[in-house]
């Protein structure tokens, strides 16, 4: 079967496109950088140029509101299954104090509604996976992030002692419920949210970061007020401008989401928390 990947340059779909080839796929990844067509490991096809081909599914990767710009390429491309990448951001950060995080959680649940009600009315399958924090590889915006932290400044702050749980999920084990979600005889169309095989603190997910790049364990806890403070006046450098208030006052908030309905469906069992050297940044 042929597969389009949207989003086949990310981190996600550098590990995917392999997996998928060796199960028998055959893979287009499609990119608006034309300087990634000449690539001799990865068919790369640019989105203007989409060809007249018939794709048997289509895993998006991208941002999940890229997706409808492609829907209609896909129902000439004859699309019987589609693949969707979604967050649990979309329930986290829909009562964020951050105006910007509260709209990026409205994207997500409008991507998904268009994505149903397209589906829908043109008889294609869909999933969407809805993943938790991802990790893995070393080039996560989550872990990863953090241990960079640790390793220049040698500490790592926490607001309120960082006791909001939270369940952490490896990249592979998303890649295989991708693949799952490809292969099954038939799915169930809907959302299906994905969490990590362990729920644990903030607090003791940091400390696991020290540990695994065998470092001494020096945490900070420092009231939220105060981290509100110091992320206000770090957002003045470019390197830390993705980061906002809300982020500090969800290390106090349990992110847990149960994942059975994944585990029902696609055989989703994920691993707990352990990080490898290849995990680190």
């Amino acid at each position: 079967m042929r597969v389009a990947i949207l989003g086949g340059a990310s981190f996600l779909g550098e590990r995917l496109v392999p997996v998928l080839r060796q199960s028998g796929f055959e893979v287009i990844s499609f990119t608006r950088d034309r300087a990634r067509l000449p690539s001799s490991t990865v068919a790369w096809q640019h989105v203007d140029d989409w060809p007249r081909l018939e794709f048997g599914a289509c895993v998006c990767l991208a941002p999940i509101w890229a997706l409808p710009e492609y829907l209609e390429r896909l129902a000439l491309s004859k699309v019987r299954r589609i693949v969707a990448l979604s967050s649990t951001s979309r329930y986290t950060k829909r009562e964020s104090s951050d105006l910007a995080e509260r709209a990026l959680a409205d994207r997500l649940a409008t991507s998904e509604s268009l994505l149903e009600r397209w589906a829908g009315d043109h008889g294609v399958e869909w999933v969407v996976l809805r993943p938790t924090l991802i990790y893995g590889l070393g080039r996560d915006k989550n872990v990863s992030e953090v241990a960079r932290f640790i390793l220049r400044f040698g500490f790592f702050p926490l607001a309120g002692g960082g006791t909001g749980l939270r369940q952490p999920i490896h990249a592979d084990d998303l890649i295989q419920v991708c693949l799952r979600a490809l292969t099954a005889p038939a799915v169930v169309a809907g959302g299906y949210n994905l969490s990590g095989g362990e729920v644990l603190s903030y607090r003791e997910m940091v400390i696991r970061i020290f540990e695994a790049q065998r470092l001494p364990v020096r945490i900070i806890s420092i009231p939220v007020v105060f981290l509100h403070l110091a992320i206000s006046m770090a957002r003045c450098l470019p390197r830390y401008r993705h980061l906002s208030p809300a982020m500090v006052s969800r290390m106090i908030e349990d992110l847990v989401f149960d994942h059975s309905e994944a585990q029902y469906q696609f055989g989703f069992i994920p691993r707990p928390f352990e990080l490898s050297d290849t995990d680190l940044p």
